[in-house]
């Protein structure tokens, strides 16, 4: 009788356990942030001052995840990315307004170091996107591995000029000081240490610089390979090759997807681009984003992934919506 007893009193208990945890989690609530402020996404240029199809993929990323993950998020930045003044002074006056978190993608890897300094100081996380910052403070990097990416790109001129002929090969970057800038050229270089590179020209991210540029290289008979290192670069490099009726002799391969890139490798203008995850990266970062602000354990280093892609495979099923993403908004 008393182990009867003893069995209806526990089983009491645990129901009012059970009833108590039913009513106090509501689905959908507890994982819900309670932000006073939205977070702040500090980008290289913004969509409306520069309309480069990387940021805007990027941007519809942001805004899938925030409307997932239920935050509101602010996107600011220059017109520009050669605008580094510009973006540090920005970051500046996000920081003095105190946001819960802020997300930057740095058009300078030295230049912005001292402004995160400052958000430590201020104990605002930092998580850096796409290029990082010399500064051990951000919590998070989420970007394409680029040095990886810079050897796909250099493997691929290796394999082109084997098959058409040795000759130089000049590297077209886009600014100077930037991570992604350095570090895809050092995988570059890394991939092509046995080749004659003749330098590398900078174009301050300007299309019409790079064209120019282009131009000037190709006065040297010997350079048979250029690499672009990203969208802006390579759009105007494969209109100075076009310009020049320079597609049989010199070999092109650049980064990203924009349209007019993969409308110039099907014309074999370009005969490869390396082509990163931006959505991914956008979407990625308010993720991470919300998991830190809630407690949850992030990762450091979070690599969206690259891809080399020809006119061979663009068409592939596996690769059309990385190529061909579809704007719902």
């Amino acid at each position: 009788m008393k182990y009867l007893i003893f069995f209806i009193g526990s089983l009491a208990v645990a129901l009012m356990i059970f009833l108590a945890l039913t009513f106090s989690f509501e689905p959908g609530k507890t994982d819900e942030l309670d932000l006073e402020k939205p977070i702040v996404v500090v980008v290289k240029a913004t969509v409306a001052g520069q309309p480069m199809n990387f940021w805007s993929v990027v941007q519809q990323g942001i805004n899938e995840a925030a409307k997932e993950f239920g935050v509101e998020v602010n996107i600011t930045g220059p017109d520009h990315e050669r605008q580094i003044n510009r973006q540090v002074n920005i970051l500046n006056t996000v920081i003095e307004e105190n946001p819960p978190l802020i997300i930057l993608a740095a058009s300078d890897y030295y230049l912005l170091a001292e402004s995160v300094g400052v958000a430590e100081e201020k104990g605002i996380p930092v998580i850096t996107m796409d290029s990082a910052v010399n500064s051990p403070y951000p919590v998070s990097f989420i970007a394409t591995n680029n040095v990886e990416a810079g050897i796909k790109a250099g493997n691929e001129m290796n394999r082109l000029l084997s098959e058409g002929g040795d000759g130089a090969i000049a590297i077209v970057s886009h600014i100077r000081e930037t991570a992604t800038a350095i570090e895809r050229e050092a995988g570059v270089r890394q991939a092509l240490e046995k080749q004659i590179i003749t330098g590398t020209w900078y174009c301050e991210n300007d299309q019409k610089i790079a064209y120019e540029n282009t131009m000037e290289i190709l006065k040297d008979s010997s350079v048979k390979g250029v690499v672009a290192l990203n969208e802006i670069v390579t759009l105007g490099v494969a209109e100075a090759i076009r310009d020049s009726e320079a597609s049989n002799r010199v070999m092109v391969v650049g980064f990203d997807s924009a349209p007019q890139e993969l409308a110039f490798l099907e014309e074999g203008i370009i005969k490869a681009t390396v082509v990163q995850r931006p959505y991914n990266m956008g979407y990625m970062s308010v993720k991470t984003a919300v998991e830190y602000l809630k407690g949850d354990n992030i990762a450091p280093l979070i690599d969206t992934g690259s891809v080399l892609i020809t006119a061979e495979n663009m068409f592939q099923r596996e690769y059309q919506e990385l190529l061909f993403p579809v704007n719902d908004e």
